[in-house]
């Protein structure tokens, strides 16, 4: 039987660099208000192209029925918040 060989190499842990701590998953406040000016334009868009496949009638019954989604998992504030900034980027349009 053979001896195990020893190894010239040896386990050493290197100390990481420490993680940076952030409070707010969005950065900053600017990074927020950003976000969700991006995401009033995009439900405009997504309005627009919804209207041009299937008609007003229908795509105005879609926005009902996504205004219903958007009130129950964000609550009806962040819908109003949405409506506000949705009218704001079509007067700026």
């Amino acid at each position: 039987m053979k001896k195990p060989k020893k190894t010239s190499t040896q386990f050493v842990r290197v100390p990481q660099s420490p993680r940076p701590q952030y409070d707010d998953p969005f950065g900053s406040p600017e990074t927020l208000e950003h976000l969700k000016n991006c995401e009033a334009r995009e439900w405009i868009s997504r309005h627009k192209t919804k209207t041009g496949e299937v008609g007003s009638v229908a795509a105005r019954s879609w926005w009902l029925q996504v205004c219903d989604d958007i009130a129950k998992r964000r609550g009806q504030e962040a819908l109003d918040d949405l409506r506000k900034r949705m009218n704001k980027e079509k007067a700026n349009v």
